[in-house]
């Protein structure tokens, strides 16, 4: 892995860490959340949220 796949990979989990955060204390956002269908519905709606977790880590 490269430094710079590496830095996308952990740049991922602080996302996805700050998205469990984000639906641990919001119940709404965690009930938008397990309403989605499938994985486009789950980026779609983490993207409004302001978060980039659409792509796979050696994609950027």
């Amino acid at each position: 892995m490269s430094d710079k796949d590496l830095s996308n990979f952990l740049k991922k989990i602080e996302q996805l860490n700050q998205i469990v955060e984000l639906i641990k204390n919001n119940p709404s956002k965690k009930l938008s959340l397990s309403k989605c269908k499938d994985h486009e519905e789950v980026i779609r709606l983490t993207t409004e949220w302001g978060f980039d977790i659409g792509k796979r880590w050696g994609e950027y």
